[in-house]
């Protein structure tokens, strides 16, 4: 990726909700570097020009339509991986239905000469109860420095609560390369916002690249910087492959990633213990303080 293609995607820097502006410049060696400082020195310096864009929203869509003489409902999964779904409804005879959708693919859950009664759902990514194989992750920085767990499993900041309870946060400057800790496919990915902070507001605001492995679980690379995504929808990928660069988006109190695994189990995201591998091969439980080596793989 060249310098100019670069412009798009460095975001800001957040005190608050302000937006600082980015420069860039080449130092002594040529190389481009950029800053939320201004240079005092003769460089030649430019304002990156922040531009803003929108993902749409994606969700898996439960809808009805008329078919062959039929009103259906239907279920439409839009992610590159399986999702469990309980559509509830006087349409079923138990009262509800619940079932595995494929990914990218639609599903008729019932179909009748009569209007389709009402129906409310809830649904979760993965199939149901996936059987783990393994608990070893590579670490998901590609970097020559060493970088700081600030929080690990349990954490009294953010990783309390079952989805994130075994969560790592990997401080490292903005834009730092964050790369694939296990081989998978790309579920979704979400760079399309540029502020973060510490509020209630950024909960959901937070960019990230999810990744599917075989044995059903899937890895969240979270607060990714806007743009800056390598990897789209249904790519595959291995261990050490590049996906996005580092930033602070979303619920968030300086630039770090925010890296879980998870899986399914009864309808609800369960956050899952690991382990990380280091160049050597050896394993081992991050924790809270501790100094790893980035991947360069």
């Amino acid at each position: 990726m060249n310098a100019n293609a670069l412009v798009f995607i460095i975001g800001c820097f957040i005190s608050a909700m302000a937006f600082a502006g980015i420069y860039k410049y080449k130092d002594s060696q040529d190389n481009w570097v950029y800053s939320d400082v201004k240079p005092k020195s003769s460089l030649v310096t430019e304002e990156v020009k922040y531009k803003t864009h929108k993902n749409l929203i994606i969700k898996p869509r439960v809808y009805t339509d008329y078919e062959n003489g039929f009103n259906q409902l239907n279920v439409h999964n839009p992610y590159f991986a399986p999702i469990d779904i309980k559509v509830t409804s006087k349409a079923f005879q138990s009262g509800a239905s619940r079932q595995t959708v494929p990914a990218n693919a639609t599903v008729t859950f019932y179909k009748s000469k009569n209007q389709i009664p009402k129906f409310r759902y809830r649904w979760a990514l993965g199939a149901p109860n996936p059987d783990i194989k393994t608990t070893d992750y590579h670490f998901p920085v590609s970097s020559k420095r060493s970088h700081k767990i600030t929080q690990s499993f349990n954490g009294k900041f953010s990783h309390s609560k079952r989805p994130s309870k075994h969560a790592v946060d990997i401080a490292m400057s903005v834009g730092t390369y964050i790369s694939a800790a296990r081989a998978g496919t790309v579920i979704w990915v979400k760079d399309d916002y540029h502020m973060g902070g510490k509020r209630t507001y950024f909960l959901d605001k937070a960019n990230y690249v999810k990744v599917l492995h075989d044995d059903g679980s899937y890895a969240v690379y979270a607060h990714i910087l806007l743009g800056t995504a390598l990897v789209k929808p249904g790519d595959k990928v291995n261990v050490g492959d590049l996906l996005a660069r580092s930033g602070s988006s979303g619920y968030s109190t300086g630039p770090h990633l925010h890296f879980v695994i998870r899986k399914n189990v009864g309808l609800k995201s369960v956050s899952l213990p690991f382990k990380f591998v280091d160049g050597a091969g050896k394993r081992f439980t991050p924790r809270r303080g501790m100094y790893v080596l980035g991947d360069q793989s």
